[in-house]
């Protein structure tokens, strides 16, 4: 079964790590869909195999001075910090009250399916929306805000939601946007992994799996990262599609199962 969990976190974060997905919306609903483990424990491995994802491409696009929009993004990363203790904190709230697992796995599996739809509609159109270049400071921090919190609350990174605002709000291409998006995951799972070790503490969770994850995270970063550098925008827009369309199946599945 840990081999299976490897190749989960190898695929989703090579995907996650060339498109700029992150690889948490692949990895939290297939979790969801093979494995027995608890929706807290399900969500901490996901941030934690894309988080170490994040840490390998964010190396290489220092050491090869990738394009990157610094000040907006630097904003957003710190924004995304106190956004993913917040999303992390009203998880921890839903859990200790006297709501049913299921039903708050479900409520993240409905607001992902729609949260993907609304992404996958606007990559479709995106050449007929108009695109801004922001600049105000406090507007640009209350995005990054809202992006951890909804990231770190799914247990998904966010990764195909910051894409989409990258390019709507920053008038990024597709490629710029993924390698933008990689740097907000590190910054908002970090902040909620360690969130967790500040406050709860992992004893509680069974992390049997984390360490093939990690290895597969770490291995996905650096293909994914090579191949986010190679491949063209039309092929980057192809593989965000076809990997949102599966996803929302996905997690359409692990409602009605």
């Amino acid at each position: 079964m840990q081999i299976l969990y490897f190749f989960i976190a190898v695929i989703s974060t090579i995907i996650g790590s060339a498109a700029g997905i992150g690889g948490g919306v692949i990895i939290k609903p297939a979790l969801d869909a093979i494995s027995n483990y608890p929706l807290p424990t399900v969500n901490l491995l996901s941030s934690a195999t894309i988080f170490v994802m994040s840490i390998v491409n964010v190396i290489y696009q220092v050491k090869n001075k990738s394009k990157i929009n610094v000040k907006s993004m630097l904003t957003i990363a710190i924004s995304s910090i106190i956004g993913g203790v917040l999303g992390q904190k009203i998880m921890d709230i839903l859990q200790d009250s006297n709501i049913k697992m299921s039903v708050i796995n479900n409520a993240q599996s409905i607001m992902l399916i729609i949260i993907l739809l609304l992404v996958f509609i606007y990559m479709k159109n995106k050449d007929k929306i108009k695109t801004y270049n922001m600049k105000n400071t406090l507007l640009i921090g209350l995005v990054g805000l809202l992006l951890g919190s909804i990231s770190a609350f799914l247990g998904i990174g966010g990764g195909p939601i910051n894409v989409a605002v990258f390019t709507v709000l920053f008038s990024m291409s597709a490629s710029e946007a993924a390698r933008n998006s990689i740097i907000v995951i590190f910054f908002s799972q970090g902040s909620k992994i360690l969130s967790i070790a500040l406050t709860t503490g992992f004893s509680s969770y069974n992390l049997q799996s984390l360490p093939v994850m990690l290895i597969g995270g770490i291995a996905g970063g650096l293909i994914g990262y090579r191949l986010n550098k190679s491949i063209s925008e039309k092929n980057i827009i192809r593989i965000f599609d076809t990997v949102l369309v599966g996803i929302v199946m996905l997690n359409i599945y692990n409602i009605f199962r």
